[in-house]
């Protein structure tokens, strides 16, 4: 590897190894857009001297852009954004830039869960938390040729053992950070496909990092329960630039969870009303912040869509999921939504420890009763560091599943309650659902409801007996 001489900027190539065309699940048809995440270290590491390029593979028919890059931009250093989904694609990406004597970095949720793994796999390092700072140090460190073991916040394998440099801090402003890199992405690419498919110009904004709940599936290997925010007025500079250099007119705040601050929202608010920016939005957020009057301020500045993970009919489950909302906050929403015409989307779990098939009855009935416009039932999947993993460990089935969102999967990945084919049966039966909710305007309420009930009699008493082997009392869904 070429060391950097006196003066000489240290060159970074990042890339995202996500391919949409190989995407079983074609998730990013839902959320087609580029990584927050690099465009965002690219802009501070550039702001910090070091030469950046980075390679999207989302458009591409392969990897042999990743290939081109290596042999034009000659990188000291390439950082690879890593997700369960393109592990592979990732370690492919590892070697070949190993093979020209660039050094290679793993970050992103999955080797920050999996940081033995990645290093097993071939990458020489690992930066489990916060990118921006340690990767600015630990270029200018590999550029000069150093050895990176101390680096703060990196890690890396000396004689066999993982070697973890100090702890470092996060980052306490994030008003500070530079707006993300668009430039160093196909902008055009991503919002044409969106003006296709939706008639809309869309594009993603992070507003927060990290998540201060505590439910007990979900894996925060990267900020852990830390929350920072960025200031309404630095989140309206980013909306005001989308705006003015690519024409944005819909944008999802891609937050893990948005608008924990009252007052901070209610700022915003005022902030994007004052603006006049003519934007559209949607946001993924917990039932009991959404009160009614913050709902209707929210669709006066622009909100059309929001992601609630309402995960289970039954309290019993939301308890044991740890989830700290209650049954009477999703009624209390869902139907303020309904009210405000504002698009919901339900994330639901099926198969959580201790789920009972009266359980799943009552996750089907509050469906039922408040038909969202869009849904997923995902198959709940222990992720390495959570509770749920810890309690399931020794039930673990040795299978890989391909993930639907952060904790659920399209796979049983422990030996559950009930066989796989009973849940992928209890799926079947929320589309059928979702279908006649989406019917009911063109059929007679009297057919939907005789339909609803043939599925539910086929249900008791043929389909839940077949794939559980055990008999099951009348059914209550209807």
């Amino acid at each position: 590897m070429t060391e950097a001489g006196p003066g000489s900027p240290p060159r970074v190539l990042l890339v995202d190894p996500y391919m949409s065309r190989s995407d079983p699940m074609e998730r990013k048809f839902v959320e087609l857009y580029p990584s927050l995440g690099l465009l965002t270290l690219g802009a501070y590491l550039r702001s910090h001297g070091t030469q950046v390029s980075v390679v999207d593979l989302t458009f591409a028919r392969d990897a042999s852009p990743v290939g081109r890059a290596l042999r034009t931009f000659r990188p000291h250093l390439v950082g690879v954004h890593t997700k369960t989904l393109t592990f592979d694609r990732a370690v492919e990406v590892a070697r070949q830039a190993r093979a020209v004597g660039a050094f290679t970095v793993a970050g992103g949720p999955d080797s920050a869960s999996r940081v033995d793994t990645y290093l097993d796999s071939g990458f020489d390092a690992v930066v489990p938390g916060e990118g921006e700072v340690a990767l600015t140090e630990l270029a200018t460190c590999v550029a000069m040729g150093r050895d990176p073991r101390n680096v703060a916040g990196v890690s890396v394998r000396r004689e066999g053992k993982t070697v973890r440099g100090p702890h470092r801090p996060f980052l306490r402003d994030l008003d500070a950070l530079p707006l993300p890199a668009w430039d160093l992405v196909d902008m055009d690419r991503y919002l044409g496909e969106w003006q296709k498919r939706s008639g809309e110009r869309r594009a993603a904004v992070l507003t927060s990092r990290g998540c201060p709940f505590d439910c007990s599936w979900c894996s925060k290997p990267t900020f852990g329960r830390t929350f920072r925010q960025q200031s309404p007025a630095r989140v309206v500079e980013e909306l005001v630039a989308l705006k003015e250099r690519h024409h944005v007119d819909y944008v999802r705040f891609c937050d893990d969870v948005f608008g924990i601050s009252r007052p901070w929202i209610e700022e915003l608010i005022d902030r994007i009303l004052a603006s006049h920016l003519d934007l559209q939005f949607e946001c993924l957020a917990r039932v009991d912040l959404l009160k009614p009057d913050l709902l209707h301020r929210l669709r006066q500045a622009g909100l059309v869509r929001v992601y609630v993970g309402v995960e289970s009919g039954s309290q019993k489950m939301l308890d044991l999921m740890n989830r700290g909302t209650k049954l009477a906050q999703v009624e209390r929403t869902a139907e303020a939504l309904r009210r405000e015409g504002i698009r919901q989307f339900w994330f639901l779990m099926l198969g959580y420890p201790g789920e009972t098939l009266e359980d799943i009855e009552a996750t089907l009935r509050l469906f039922r009763r408040f038909s969202p416009e869009e849904y997923s039932v995902s198959i709940a999947v222990p992720i390495p560091g959570t509770r749920f993993h810890t309690a399931v460990k020794d039930r673990l089935l040795g299978r890989k599943s391909a993930p639907t969102r952060g904790a659920g999967g399209a796979s049983l990945l422990y030996e559950a309650a009930y066989p796989e084919s009973m849940y992928r049966w209890e799926q079947a039966r929320f589309g059928l659902e979702a279908a006649l909710g989406r019917a009911r305007g063109r059929i007679t309420p009297k057919f939907a409801s005789q339909v609803g009930h043939v599925a539910d009699r086929i249900h008791e008493r043929v389909a839940t007996p077949l794939l559980t082997g055990k008999k099951t009392g009348p059914s209550r869904a209807r």
